[in-house]
Parts: C-alpha cells; sequence; structure tokens
C-alpha cells in the first residue's frame, strides 16, 4: 500500500444484475445474487484495507477516485482442445462489472461512487485451466487525461 492505496481480490466474476419486480406487491427489489456478490466484495475490501491499515471511508466526500476493476474467467471445458484462449466476450458486461464493484464499495471506501473518475474494467481473455477471479484496485487521484475534443 502507497498512501490509500491498496488492491484486493475476490474468487468470482459478476455483474449488477437489473433490479426485479415483485408482481404481488408491485416493489422493485435487489436479486439475491447481486447483494451476495456485494456483500463478498465488501468483506474482502474490508479485510484488505484493516491489512493495510486503512480505516474506512479513507476518501472524502468530493475527492476523485480511480478504480480498475480486472476479470479473468477460465475458458469452459465444452471448447475443443485446439482452443487454449479466446476474447472474453460473453456475459457479464464490463460496465455491470464495474457497476457491481461501485456499489458494493458505497459507504465503505467513498461517500459516494459518483467520486469515482476513472473506471477501468478489462475482461482478460478466458484461458484453460485459469481460476476465475475479479482484481480490485484503487487509488485516489484523477489520470488528467485530456478529452480529444478539447482545444490545445
Amino acid at each position: 500500500m502507497i498512501g490509500r492505496r491498496f488492491a484486493f481480490t475476490v474468487p468470482f466474476v459478476a455483474g449488477k444484475q437489473r433490479h426485479r419486480l415483485d408482481r404481488r406487491h408491485a416493489r422493485m427489489y435487489t436479486p439475491t445474487e447481486t447483494l451476495r456478490a456485494e456483500r463478498a466484495i465488501a468483506a474482502a475490501c474490508r479485510e484488505a484495507m484493516a491489512e493495510a491499515g486503512i480505516q474506512p471511508l479513507p476518501f472524502g466526500p468530493h475527492e476523485p477516485v480511480i478504480l480498475n476493476v480486472d476479470a479473468y474467467r477460465p475458458l469452459p471445458e465444452s471448447r475443443p482442445k485446439r482452443v487454449r484462449s479466446e476474447p472474453d466476450t460473453y456475459k457479464p458486461d464490463g460496465d455491470n462489472e464495474g457497476k457491481l464493484v461501485m456499489d458494493a464499495l458505497n459507504g465503505l471506501v467513498w461517500a459516494d461512487d459518483a467520486q469515482v473518475v476513472d473506471l477501468h474494467v478489462v475482461k482478460h481473455p478466458r484461458v484453460r485451466g485459469q481460476a476465475e477471479r475479479m482484481d480490485i484496485s484503487i487509488a485516489p487521484g484523477w489520470s488528467g487525461r485530456r478529452d480529444e475534443t478539447e482545444e490545445i
């Protein structure tokens, strides 16, 4: 850990699911799988923060944060043996993976996920025998990249 930078790993890859409608009571609810995944991510983050000596909510309410999510999944056994790796173009979508992580860390790492100004989600190629996991890293700041439309 350098300053308030830290990283942790969760042993699964998941994306934020859409809210569902309970037709009997006409109420919206978050699917159980999503809630479990958010709790697991938050628990892994709490553990990593404790090991690094970082207190909860290390970022101020309007402080910019950089979030990196790297997703790794194995190649399915059903793929032919000659195929050793392939791009991960399957569900869950990368944006839903990022949303799940951001929502899981609300109130734990930052006050609101609107503070995440630089989000990188990378779905690495699926490789035979690779363990499924998400590597998550968090850092203060802003990358400072300029918009292509901005005049120099």
